[in-house]
C-alpha cells in the first residue's frame, strides 16, 4: 500500500460545520491550496497535491485517526500552518483571505436560501448561479420564504421524470395494447392526493401529492390504450413494497445531469415539476380564426398558458384586416394589432405561475393587407411591449423579391382572398428592414424554408404556420414542446499537457439520456388546455438544444468565426439530431412511435433534416441511410427531436455561455453602492492568469474596449482572435455560424444577429437576403444601441473603434451565390465594410426608459436570442 493510502486509511471521517460526518477526501485539501496558488501565482497541482499530503501527515501526528475525527476548522488550520512551516508564506496569505472569502460567501448562500446547513448543490454552484434559483425556481411557502433547496430542486424534477421511464418497465407496459386495466380506478385516487403525500417512494427518493398525481395520470393514458399489464392498486402495491426501487438510480442519473450543470430542462419544467401546477413546457402556438368565439377561446387559453408558465405563439394572418366589413353586425373589422392589444394586456396581468410576465410572438403573413401598419407598430416604445413580431415569408413574396421584373406583390384578403391592393416586394422589405433597423423589430420568418422538410404537414395536411415566442419552435396549433440544453463546454477532457479535447463519447451519452428526459416530459405533464394535451401526444415533439458554445470553443482554443470553428459547430449539430434520433427509434421500439407517425413522410423514408439533402454525403459524419431503414422499420417517438432555444436564464444556472451565441462581452463594470467591480468570463480570467496578465487595470481596459480583447496591446494576437464577442464577430460571420446549425437541427435557433449601430438599413436587408440564401427559417437582426442597452457601464468617451470585416467562409458563401439579385445586394454590402472603416459603439446613455429596464429588479435589459435578458435576477422576455 502507498504512503498516501496508508495516511489517509488513519483518517475516516471529517466533522462539519453542522455537527454531522461526512467522508474524509484529501483531494479536496490539495484543491483549496491549489485554488490558493491559483490566486497569488499560478497553480501548481503537483505542488499543491504534495502540501496536502503534509497536512495528513501533521493530522495523523496531531492525534487525529478514525475514531477522534479533527473538523472541517481543524483541517483549515491545518493547512495554514503547514503553508507558512513549508516558506509559502504569500501562499498562506492567499489561503487565509481564501477562506474568509469562502466563509463569507457561504453566509451568504445560506441566508439567500433560507438554509441552515449547506445542501450539496448549493456548495458547488456559483453564487450568481444560486441568485437565478433563489429568484424563481425554488418553491415558497405563502409567506414567500424558500422553502427547498436547489438540491431538494432537481431531485423534485428528476423523480417526476423517472416516472416517466417506470412506467415502461417491461413487468408494467404492454406495448401491443392487449391488457385492459380500469383507468377509473387510478383517476379515483386524484380524490386522495394528500393521503399519499410522501407515502410512496422511489427507493429513497419520496414522490410528493404532485408526483403522485403524475403517477395517476400517466398510468390512465396507458391503461385507456390497454398498454398496462397490472391494476392500479397492483402497481401501488409494487411501490410500497420496493419492487421497483431499481429506478433509484434513474432519478440519481437525471439529478446528476442537472446538478452537474450539464443539462438543464426549460424553466417551466423546473418551476412546476413535483408541483401544483405541474405544466412542464415552455412553447405553445394557439390558432386565431376569424370568429369572436374562437378569438376569446384562444385568449382564455393564452391566460391559461401564462399561468402556467408557458409563452405563446400566434399567427393573426387569418384575421381580417381594419376596415373590412363585418356581415352579422355591418361594422367594420378592427384588424389583426387591435387583437394582439388583447392578448398583450392579459400577459400583463397573469404571470407566469405567479413569478414572471408571459411573452408572445405575433405573426403576420406578407400577404396581409394590414402588413405595413403591422411592420411599423412596434417602433413606437410602449406598443405591445410582451410581443416579439414577425412577418411571414412564403415563395410568393421572394419570388416577386429576388425574380420579378418589377417587385409586384398582391396583398390578398384574408376572408376570401380577393386582390386587395399590390405593393412593391422591393418597398415592403425595405420598410421591414428599416423597422428592424430602427427597432429590432420585426423579425422575418421564412415559411418556405420552415415547410421545405416538413414530414408532418402530411400528416395535419396542412403547412407550419406559427413558431414559439422566440422564433425557433415551429408548431401547429394547439402543440407544445418542451425544450432542454447541454452545457457543451462541460463536455470536455484535459489532455496531459493542459490543453482541452472534446468528449464525443460523453455527449453521445448525455444526448441519449436528455432526448429520454424530454420524451418523459409528455407523459409527465399536467397539461392547461385538453387541445394541448392531446396534439402534443399526437406528435412527441422534443426540443432538445445546447448551451456554452462560445465557452467551449474559449477552451479549445478555436475562433467561434473561423473555418475550424464552423466545422466544429457543424459536427455538433450533426451529432445532437443523430444521436437524438437515434434514441427516439430505440424508445419507439420498446415504447411505440408517436401516433400519427405512420401518416407522415417518415415510413416514405423521408427526415426532417436539410443537411442530409443538402450536404454531400461524403461529408456526413454519420450513416443517415441506416438511421433512415430503422426508422421505416421500427417508427420514430418524437415528429421532431432538436431545437436551439435561447437559454438566457439556463446558462446563468449553468454558469455558461448563451446557446450557440458568442459571449456579449468578456469583462464589464458593475457599480454597486460600496464601490466597483468587474464581471469577467471565467474562462478568459483563467488563461489571463496563466499568462501573467491578469489585474484591475486590464480587466478596466477590456470593459472600456467594450468587453473585447480586440487591439488591447497588452493581450497577445492568438487570445485577441480566440477570445471574440458578439460585436468583434462580422453580422454576416452570426448568419453563417447560424446556418452551420440550421443544416443539421430539425427546429430552428434563437440567434441574434449583431450589428454595429452604424450600418444602414440596406445592410439589414442584405443580411435578410444572406440568411434566406443560407436556408435559415427566421432571422432576429439588432442593431448596437437601436433599442435596448447593453448590460455594460462604460464612460461616456469610451466609443471604441476597431475594424471588423467577414471571414472567407462569408465570401465563399457570396461566390456560390446564382441569383443576380441577391448577390448584388449582398455583396454591395459586403464590399462597403470590407474597407477599412471603422465600426464605433455607441455609449450608452446613463438614465434607460422603463421599457428597457428588467420589469423586476431594475437594471437594465441584453438583447439576445431574439429576446431581453437580465443577467442580475435572471429575467427573461422569452418562456424557455
Amino acid at each position: 500500500m502507498a504512503a498516501n493510502q496508508i495516511e489517509d486509511s488513519a483518517i475516516l471521517e471529517i466533522r462539519k460545520r453542522s455537527g454531522s460526518f461526512t467522508e474524509f477526501d484529501r483531494a479536496k485539501i490539495s484543491n483549496a491550496i491549489f485554488k490558493a496558488f491559483a490566486a497569488s501565482s499560478k497553480g501548481d497541482h503537483d505542488l499543491a497535491d504534495q502540501l496536502a499530503g503534509k497536512v495528513v501527515d501533521k493530522l495523523v501526528q496531531g492525534g487525529f485517526s478514525g475514531s477522534l475525527k479533527p473538523s472541517v476548522e481543524d483541517i483549515q488550520d491545518m493547512v495554514e500552518s503547514t503553508l507558512i512551516e513549508g516558506g509559502h508564506s504569500e501562499i498562506a496569505k492567499a489561503y487565509i483571505i481564501y477562506r474568509h472569502e469562502r466563509r463569507k460567501v457561504r453566509e451568504e448562500k445560506m441566508k439567500l436560501l433560507n438554509l441552515r446547513e449547506m445542501d450539496p448543490v448549493s456548495k458547488e454552484f456559483d453564487l450568481n448561479c444560486l441568485r437565478v434559483l433563489a429568484s424563481r425556481y425554488l418553491m415558497r411557502n405563502g409567506r414567500n420564504e424558500i422553502t427547498e433547496s436547489p438540491t431538494a430542486m432537481f431531485e423534485r424534477v428528476a423523480v417526476l421524470v423517472t416516472i416517466g421511464d417506470l412506467m415502461y418497465d417491461q413487468e408494467l407496459y404492454d406495448k401491443a395494447g392487449n391488457s385492459p386495466q380500469d383507468p377509473a380506478e387510478a383517476r379515483s385516487y386524484l380524490e386522495k392526493l394528500d393521503a399519499f403525500d410522501g407515502k410512496l417512494a422511489i427507493g429513497r427518493y419520496h414522490l410528493n401529492k404532485w408526483h403522485f398525481r403524475s403517477v395517476i395520470t400517466h398510468y390512465a393514458t396507458l391503461a385507456e390504450a390497454g398498454r398496462m399489464k397490472v391494476g392500479f392498486k397492483q402497481l401501488l402495491t409494487m411501490l410500497a413494497s420496493k419492487q421497483l426501487a431499481r429506478f433509484e438510480e434513474r432519478v440519481t442519473e437525471y439529478y446528476t445531469m442537472m446538478a452537474s450543470q450539464d443539462f438543464l430542462p426549460n424553466s417551466p419544467t423546473m418551476m412546476n415539476a413535483g408541483g401544483r401546477l405541474g405544466q412542464l413546457s415552455a412553447c405553445f402556438v394557439l390558432a386565431m380564426e376569424d370568429h369572436m368565439e374562437e378569438i376569446m377561446k384562444s385568449t382564455s387559453d393564452a391566460a391559461l398558458i401564462f399561468k402556467s408558465g408557458g409563452g405563446v405563439g400566434i399567427n393573426y394572418s387569418d384575421l381580417r384586416e381594419e376596415g373590412d366589413i363585418v356581415a352579422s353586425t355591418s361594422g367594420v373589422a378592427s384588424g389583426p394589432v387591435s387583437f394582439m392589444n388583447i392578448i398583450n394586456t392579459v400577459t400583463e396581468v397573469v404571470k407566469q405561475g405567479g413569478k414572471r410576465r408571459g411573452a408572445n410572438m405575433g405573426i403576420l403573413e406578407a400577404w396581409h393587407p394590414d402588413v405595413e401598419k403591422f411592420v411599423s407598430n412596434k417602433t413606437e416604445p410602449g406598443v405591445l411591449e410582451n410581443f416579439n413580431v414577425s412577418v411571414g415569408i412564403w415563395e410568393d413574396f421572394w419570388h416577386a423579391l429576388v425574380d420579378g421584373k418589377d417587385g409586384t406583390y398582391v396583398l390578398r384578403s384574408p376572408r376570401d382572398r380577393r386582390p386587395v391592393k399590390e405593393v412593391n416586394a422591393h418597398q415592403l422589405i425595405d420598410h421591414i428592414a428599416l423597422s428592424a433597423w430602427r427597432s429590432a423589430e420585426p423579425g422575418l420568418i421564412f415559411f418556405d424554408q420552415i415547410n421545405k422538410y416538413n414530414v408532418f404537414a402530411k400528416a395535419r395536411q396542412a403547412p407550419l404556420r406559427a413558431t414559439n415566442p422566440c422564433g425557433e419552435q415551429s408548431l401547429y396549433p394547439y402543440e407544445s414542446c418542451n425544450l432542454g440544453s447541454i452545457n457543451l463546454a462541460n463536455l470536455v477532457k484535459r489532455r496531459a499537457d493542459g490543453t482541452y479535447e472534446f468528449d464525443w463519447q460523453r455527449y453521445e451519452e448525455v444526448i441519449r439520456k436528455t432526448t429520454r428526459f424530454l420524451d418523459n416530459i409528455i407523459d409527465v405533464n399536467h397539461y392547461p388546455v385538453e387541445e394541448i394535451d392531446r396534439a402534443s401526444r399526437d406528435s412527441r415533439r422534443i426540443g432538445l438544444g445546447v448551451m456554452g458554445v462560445a465557452d467551449l470553443l474559449y477552451k479549445l482554443r478555436i475562433p467561434y468565426n473561423s473555418r475550424e470553428g464552423y466545422e466544429l459547430q457543424s459536427r455538433l449539430a450533426e451529432a445532437l439530431t443523430y444521436y437524438s434520433m437515434e434514441e427516439s427509434v430505440a424508445l419507439a421500439k420498446s415504447r411505440g412511435e408517436f401516433p400519427l407517425c405512420s401518416k407522415t413522410e417518415y415510413p416514405d423514408g423521408k427526415i426532417p433534416v436539410a443537411g442530409y439533402y443538402e450536404k454531400p454525403p461524403e461529408t456526413h459524419s454519420f450513416e443517415w441511410d441506416a438511421l433512415i431503414d430503422k426508422i421505416k422499420k421500427y417508427g420514430i417517438r418524437n415528429v421532431l427531436t432538436t431545437t436551439v432555444a435561447p437559454t438566457g436564464t439556463l446558462s446563468m444556472i449553468a454558469d455558461c455561455s448563451n446557446g450557440m451565441e458568442p459571449a456579449f462581452a468578456l469583462a464589464f463594470e458593475k457599480r454597486v453602492t460600496v464601490g466597483r467591480f468587474f464581471y469577467t468570463n471565467k474562462i478568459m480570467e483563467a488563461v489571463l492568469k496563466e499568462n501573467g496578465l491578469y489585474n484591475d487595470e486590464i480587466l478596466e481596459k477590456i470593459a472600456k474596449n467594450y468587453g473585447s480583447l480586440r487591439g488591447i496591446p497588452e493581450i497577445p494576437r492568438w487570445m485577441q482572435d480566440v477570445f471574440v464577442t458578439a460585436m468583434d464577430i462580422h453580422w454576416a460571420d452570426h448568419l453563417v455560424a447560424q446556418s452551420v446549425w440550421q443544416d443539421w437541427i430539425g427546429n430552428a435557433i434563437a440567434k441574434t444577429i449583431n450589428m454595429p449601430y452604424d450600418v444602414t438599413a440596406e445592410d439589414v436587408k442584405a443580411a435578410y437576403l444572406l440568411a434566406h440564401e443560407l436556408g435559415l427559417k427566421g432571422i432576429t437582426v439588432y442593431r448596437d444601441g437601436s433599442r435596448h442597452k447593453q448590460v455594460l457601464h462604460m464612460p461616456d468617451d469610451s466609443s471604441k473603434r476597431f475594424t471588423v470585416e467577414p471571414t472567407r467562409a462569408v465570401l465563399e458563401q457570396v461566390s456560390r451565390m446564382t441569383n443576380p439579385y441577391i448577390k448584388s445586394q449582398v455583396s454591395a454590402a459586403l464590399a462597403i465594410k470590407q474597407h477599412e472603416e471603422e465600426i464605433v459603439a455607441e455609449p450608452p446613455k446613463e438614465e434607460l426608459p422603463d421599457d428597457q429596464l428588467c420589469p423586476t429588479c431594475k437594471n437594465a435589459l441584453v438583447f439576445a436570442e431574439g429576446c431581453s435578458t437580465c443577467i442580475e435576477c435572471g429575467y427573461s422576455g422569452c418562456s424557455a
